[in-house]
């Protein structure tokens, strides 16, 4: 008879390791390179050494000579609290009475409700993965005729309220200041709101929770944030910023150029001289932005380089690099990464929050019901900032 103990003893012992491999690995190429890199922590707080500049450790010199010296090289620390990340898994009593006198039924309950799981942790953790720490509601499309209206996905615009505020950032992290709701149109995917957006030419925009605290993982965004690399201010820290190319900017959003092969070869001759080489080993970016390079390509080239990446995930290959697409990406935006730079501070992998009793499945309060807690406190974390790249400011909308 299948019992809460025996559910309890599946989700340890034959569920976990599956559902660490899936999230670790089927999530995002990018993710499973960074979590070849794991490092374990201890304590609440991640920690990494920058060194830049010349360090001289390698030179020529005469023979009597004295020897090279390590003066010219810096270094620079980085502290990042752990974030907490947490994944819920929940079954209803009248769900483990159905199965009980059925360990094949049980089974199938228990490995649906798992995939449930693991499909929405790994869109979560792939939305963090673009992310510069904070809460990321969601795109916006800005409306041409009227700038006092915003367009946002379908399945949002029910999230949003009139009073709501919200930070307004560009895909090139320009904070742009905050909006307060005024009018919401759910049927016409669209808000009105409080608020002037006349920085720069924009057709896209992104929306973010105010907070006081960035609590998610501190994404690939992070060190392309226009204020600080992690704790370090970019004012002081100018040799550790990376590379960054944008889109110059334009009289109005009808004028913004789309991200082609052209533009993007622009962007690989500022980022080799940026990095005085070229480190990356994959390149992320947007669908439309993959859809305007492969058009390219098909158009001066009979074979594509098809390649598998890390996971299992296939791309192409553009200037020797692997590309994959992601539509969790910033619209109009690529990232050129060098995966060996970056790691997964973290203190535990997932696992399941136990009680004092040892269980990991409680009694939802005032339900007829029992939920498990999945838990890891990790983040995200680059040393070498300065060989990264991204080109952004293109047009997050139309594609050749």
């Amino acid at each position: 008879m299948i019992t809460i103990q025996n559910a309890e003893s599946a989700l340890k012992s034959i569920y976990l390791d599956g559902i660490i491999n899936d999230i670790n690995t089927k999530t995002n190429p990018f993710l499973t390179m960074v979590q070849n890199n794991a490092k374990a922590v201890n304590g609440k707080e991640a920690r990494a050494t920058i060194r830049y500049g010349n360090e001289g450790s390698v030179a020529s010199g005469t023979e009597g000579g004295a020897l090279p010296m390590n003066a010219n090289g810096k270094v620079a620390e980085i502290v990042s609290p752990l974030k907490n990340l947490y994944g819920t898994f929940q079954i209803s009593d009248k769900a483990i009475r159905a199965a009980s006198n059925n360990a094949s039924v049980f089974s199938e309950l228990l490995a649906s409700e798992m995939q449930n799981l693991i499909g929405t942790a790994q869109a979560n953790l792939n939305g963090m993965l673009y992310g510069n720490g904070k809460k990321l509601i969601c795109y916006a499309d800005a409306v041409a005729n009227d700038p006092r209206l915003i367009n946002v996905p379908a399945r949002f615009a029910h999230i949003f309220k009139i009073g709501d505020v919200v930070e307004v950032y560009t895909a090139d992290n320009e904070y742009l200041g905050t909006l307060t709701v005024s009018t919401v149109d759910a049927s016409g995917r669209n808000f009105g709101h409080t608020g002037t957006l006349t920085q720069r030419a924009q057709d896209r925009f992104y929306l973010y929770e105010v907070s006081t605290e960035d609590t998610e993982l501190n994404g690939i965004d992070s060190i392309f944030r226009q204020d600080a690399i992690y704790n370090l201010p970019k004012a002081t820290h100018s040799a550790i910023a990376p590379c960054v190319v944008i889109a110059p900017t334009v009289a109005n959003v009808s004028l913004i150029p789309v991200l082609n092969e052209d533009k993007i070869m622009e962007f690989f001759d500022a980022y080799e001289e940026h990095c005085q080489g070229m480190p990356a080993d994959i390149l992320l970016t947007h669908p439309t932005v993959r859809k305007a390079v492969f058009e390219n390509l098909k158009n001066i080239r009979t074979n594509i380089d098809v390649t598998v990446l890390e996971g299992g995930f296939k791309g192409f290959s553009f200037n020797g690099i692997p590309v994959y697409s992601d539509i969790k990406c910033k619209g109009g935006t690529m990232y050129a990464m060098n995966s060996d730079s970056w790691a997964m501070h973290q203190l535990c992998d997932w696992t399941w929050i136990t009680g004092d009793d040892g269980g990991i499945l409680k009694q939802i309060d005032g339900k007829a019901g029992y939920s498990a807690t999945l838990v890891k406190y990790a983040d995200l974390v680059c040393d070498k900032p300065f060989i990264q790249g991204k080109v952004t400011g293109y047009s997050a909308r139309r594609s050749v």
